[in-house]
């Protein structure tokens, strides 16, 4: 599987950012901004699909590699973390 990135994808018009559909990327729509100037929105896409975007005329701004995002490894069980949680007051 091809790593994927968090994009801020940049269109000239809310009219070009509705075009991101045919795409069928992972884009967060409550992301989605739009001003006179451009529209953008948030996604996680491979570098494919920033090289895909990037040939139809949309600006993509790579903010970071997902698995630096991922959520922690360490767990712990329930009482263990209240137990602690009772130590540190």
């Amino acid at each position: 599987m091809a790593d994927r990135f968090f994009v801020k994808v940049f269109a000239p018009s809310k009219a070009e950012l509705v075009q991101l559909q045919k795409f069928d990327l992972d884009l967060f729509q409550p992301t989605a901004r739009a001003n006179e100037r451009e529209a953008s929105i948030e996604g996680l896409v491979t570098m494919h699909d920033v090289e895909q975007l990037v040939r139809h005329g949309y600006r993509v701004l790579v903010e970071e590699e997902s698995t630096k995002r991922a959520r922690a490894r360490n767990t712990i069980e329930l009482g263990q973390w209240l137990e602690e949680r009772r130590k540190a007051r």
